[in-house]
């Protein structure tokens, strides 16, 4: 399924939670915002985050937005095979 966004329901909040600051994604080429913005994949970008142990978690994902049944916008990550993060999704 394909969801269209506004760019105003860019979930920065989300994105920054893995490294992915608002001017990295307002960065990105145009045609590749908007192919987010259409629901399709990101290209391939690094993320770190803090492991519940302190530990810093460095990987490569892609990630897609994708609207919850209470219509809110949220993020699903992708991440390379050569980084198994399955504590990425909760």
């Amino acid at each position: 399924m394909i969801y269209n966004f506004d760019e105003n329901e860019m979930p920065y909040g989300i994105l920054e939670r893995f490294g992915l600051t608002q001017e990295m994604i307002e960065d990105l080429p145009t045609d590749i915002l908007q192919n987010i913005l259409n629901g399709r994949h990101s290209p391939v970008l690094p993320v770190h985050i803090i492991a519940d142990d302190g530990e810093e978690v460095k990987a490569r994902t892609r990630f897609c937005l994708v609207r919850t049944p209470e219509s809110n916008v949220d993020v699903l990550f992708f991440p390379s095979r050569n980084h198994p993060l399955s504590w990425f999704i909760s």
